[in-house]
């Protein structure tokens, strides 16, 4: 079976995404990173066309494909909906504290 490289970043996709994607590790994220010159933190642009190391564990890369995309970025709009972690003083019974 030959493994296909999905080398354009999609919409909700970080840097680790691609690299988890496309090589099976994060372990090859400096690597990829040196080889597309940019930071492991810069965010991606849909539609950047990234270049791709050699997968170093391909039953990772099996898992995903075209309808199977990791996408763990976060925008500054996702990002307003997590609820800061204020602790048992910020917490609201039957709303954010659940007594069964």
């Amino acid at each position: 079976m030959q493994l296909m490289s999905n080398t354009i970043a999609y919409q909700g996709q970080s840097f680790i995404d691609k690299v988890l994607e496309n090589t099976g590790s994060i372990e090859n994220v400096f690597q990829m990173a040196l080889l597309n010159d940019i930071s492991i933190t810069d965010d991606l642009s849909i539609g950047m066309e990234l270049k791709i190391s050699e997968a170093t564990n391909k039953r990772i890369v099996e898992l995903f494909g075209e309808f199977n995309r990791p996408a763990t970025a976060l925008t500054n709009q996702n990002y307003e909906l997590i609820v800061p972690d204020d602790g048992i003083g910020a917490m609201i019974i039957e709303n954010t504290f659940i007594v069964r």
